[in-house]
């Protein structure tokens, strides 16, 4: 009766296992379908939170709500992921990637267009907690490939974040580009580690 149990509870946990990588999906499709409704914008100028400039004030609370739904899909892998490997909250791996998602979310409550220097210090905050993450993740699996895997991963995600900013063209390509890597670092994760 109790193994019945928690194989229901394990079965339950499972719809969160693809959260992430549906969530990635969700956003870029969702940001891709609302810059194609403005005028004037293009992901080759702009980033994705500089949309907000361009839209009313109904498609701005839409764009903002978009940061919400992938944090609340990426908190609930999360959970997943916790109970799945049994990582305690309180560790620095646990926090780490907990930062990284809810700094996600609150971008929704600071838009670029009326909170520039708020918007890029949780930005910042985001990419560097997403990149330990990543790293404490890989060497939490013990797997040598994994770990060589990632830290090639995290080399070129650093080694493309600086050549975008010292030309001067940090824009939504880029950010769809990183976020294309983290995509396949998740695919592996989860294909990998979370059986």
């Amino acid at each position: 009766m109790e193994q019945d149990n928690h194989g229901e509870k394990k079965s339950r946990l499972e719809i969160f296992k693809y959260n992430a990588i549906l969530s990635i999906l969700f956003f870029i499709g969702s940001t891709f379908y609302l810059g194609s409704q403005v005028p004037n914008f293009n992901l080759s100028i702009f980033t994705i939170s500089q949309m907000s400039y361009f839209l009313n004030p109904k498609q701005l609370s839409i764009f903002n709500f978009l940061f919400f739904i992938k944090c609340f899909m990426d908190l609930s892998f999360t959970f997943y992921v916790f109970k799945y490997l049994k990582i305690p909250l309180l560790s620095i791996t646990a926090i780490s990637w907990l930062i990284a998602v809810l700094s996600f979310g609150i971008l929704g409550f600071f838009p670029t267009h009326s909170h520039f220097q708020i918007h890029l210090i949780i930005v910042y905050i985001m990419f560097i907690f997403w990149t330990a993450s990543e790293y404490l993740f890989a060497k939490l699996t013990k797997d040598k490939d994994f770990k060589y895997l990632t830290n090639n991963l995290l080399l070129v995600q650093a080694i493309s974040i600086v050549l975008f900013v010292a030309t001067n063209n940090f824009n939504g390509v880029f950010e769809i580009v990183y976020m294309l890597f983290i995509f396949l670092w998740l695919m592996i994760f989860i294909g990998k580690f979370l059986k």
